[in-house]
Order: structure tokens, then sequence, then C-alpha cells
């Protein structure tokens, strides 16, 4: 079984709380041989509207932001009682999005961390300016773990979110159960908690009945609760998934799996990741972006392949 290897922690600059690099290292206690980078990317917007500065002194502002937040991992560092090895990268990056894309593309890492972002999601907003967390979301080419402020709980529970949608990407679906539960199994192994499964079965949107006329909404609730239900029984049979660990409900997807979270005291939601791209992407929305805010715990996201709309 596949463990972490090097953990990529996203600090906040000039933040008091680091809870990503926090949850690195809970990893790490778990995999000792673990590494761990943390990085810190920064950039003085002030720098595009000071053109009358000459070049040395957009310079030396730009030295003095950086010695700064040296000097604040330097401290936090201090503060750790942690045997792990820990790098530390001052990454001078306007995009703060590309700036971690790009360290991951040029690195060996193979899990992101980041603090939750609290900044409220709403639609004009994220029309405007998609949040940090959702751009890393639609754009890491390894797992993210948007980590919340609290601590890893042993016998505690990890919920992974199946999909057992029937249409022309259902291989696609399959593919991602099998990696969220890879994953889930290294998590379990780590924490010694315990792998649950759950599943949204979807009502069909009450818009749609208006030119079905004689259509039962029950019904057909009822026989996608059956045809998932069934689903996710041979999915739990076949990787030794007690039948008392598996839940599924209808609703929407976002509300079930906030549920089952809080109910079943998660450490971590696993979710599979197929987030649009563009204007049609951010009105649809995606799970993750759904369940982000109301998650008290850590959301594991793996994101699979998306094609542009």
């Amino acid at each position: 079984m596949r463990r972490y290897r090097h953990i990529l922690a996203v600090l906040e600059p000039g933040s008091d709380k680091n809870t990503a690099l926090t949850r690195a290292l809970e990893i790490a206690n778990f995999s000792p041989d673990v590494r761990i980078t943390a990085m810190i990317a920064v950039y003085d917007f002030s720098n595009e509207l000071t053109s009358v500065l000459d070049i040395s002194t957009q310079l030396e502002l730009k030295n003095r932001l950086i010695e700064v937040n040296e000097q604040m991992i330097d401290q936090e560092l201090k503060k750790i009682d942690a045997h792990v090895d820990i790098e530390t990268k001052i990454i001078w990056q306007r995009s703060i999005t590309r700036a971690i894309v790009d360290e991951i593309n040029h690195g060996d890492y193979d899990l992101l961390i980041k603090s939750a972002n609290n900044s409220e999601h709403d639609l004009l907003h994220s029309l405007l300016v998609a949040p940090l967390d959702l751009k890393l979301l639609r754009h890491s080419p390894i797992p993210v773990i948007i980590a919340k402020e609290h601590a890893w709980e042993k016998n505690a529970t990890i919920l992974v979110a199946l999909n057992f949608e029937d249409h022309s990407e259902q291989n696609l679906y399959r593919m991602m159960n099998i990696t969220l539960l890879r994953h889930a199994q290294v998590l379990a192994k780590m924490t010694g908690c315990t792998i649950h499964l759950i599943n949204a079965a979807v009502p069909i949107n009450q818009s749609t009945l208006i030119e079905m006329p004689g259509f039962s909404p029950d019904l057909y609730s009822e026989a996608l609760y059956n045809h998932n239900n069934g689903k996710m029984e041979a999915f739990a049979k076949k990787h030794k998934i007690p039948p008392e660990n598996c839940h599924i409900s209808i609703g929407q997807a976002g509300d079930v799996i906030a549920h089952y979270a809080q109910e079943l005291n998660a450490n971590s939601v696993l979710v599979g990741n197929f987030a649009r791209s563009g204007i049609i992407g951010t009105l649809v929305g995606n799970i993750c972006e759904q369940i982000g805010d109301e998650l008290k715990c850590d959301m594991f996201v793996i994101s699979a392949p998306h094609k542009d709309e």
C-alpha cells in the first residue's frame, strides 16, 4: 500500500494559524520518513502602482517582504518539536494558484495541504474571482487536503463519497471510486480510523416533471435508491467494507455528505472532483464547492481530468 512521501504545505502569509503545516506534521507522525515543504507564495501588488520608483527601490521592497515571511516561517518552525525534514520556500508570484501548481509540477510531491479559505463563496464573487481553494481543486495534479481547524482524532471515521451514476462517463466514476477508497485505506492505516462509504441518491429535478405527465417522483427516487444501494453493496463486498459502514440517502449530494460527516464524527471526507471550467462550471457548481464551507472536518479531494465547456 502506498504512503505519502513528500507533502507540500501551503502557509498563509502573515497568518498565525498554520493549519496546513499542523496537518502535515500529523501525517508525518504516522509516516516518519515523510518530507514536508512549507511554502508561502507572496506578492506586493503595490509594485504595480509604484512605477515612479526606480528598479532598486522596487527590488528592496520585494526582498523586505520575502525576508519578513522567511522570519515568520522560522519562528513557526521553532515552536515545533518535530523530528521531520521540513524545507521552506518563499515564492514571489502574482498568482498564488499558479505558484502552487508550478511548484507541484517541478517537484516530487504526492500530497498538497492547504488551510481552508473561509471567505464567502457567493455567486457574484465566484463569477468575478474564484476562491483560491476552488482554483486549486480544479488545477492541482495531485490530491488536495483542504484542512479545517480540528485535531485528527483516533477512532473517528473517514468517509468516502461514492458516485454510481450511469452514463457515458460511468467508467470514469468507477475508477474514481476505487482511487478514493485506496487513499482512504492509506489514511485509515495511518490513523486507526474506520472507513465508511456514503452515497446520495439524487432525486429528479422537479422542474423536469412539467413535461412528464403521470410520472411519479417517489417511484423514481425509490428505484434510484435501490439501484445505488445494490451498487454500494457490491462495491463494499468486493473491498471488504462491513455493511454497517455503508450509508445511502435520498437527497442532494452536498446535503447528504455534510449530514454524515457530522453524524459519524469524520476526520475527513474523500470526494472526487469533476469540476467544469469557465462560466458554466461556476454556475452549475460542484459537490466540492457546495460542501466546502459546511464541513467541519477536512475535505480530501482527488480531481479527474475535465473538459472545457
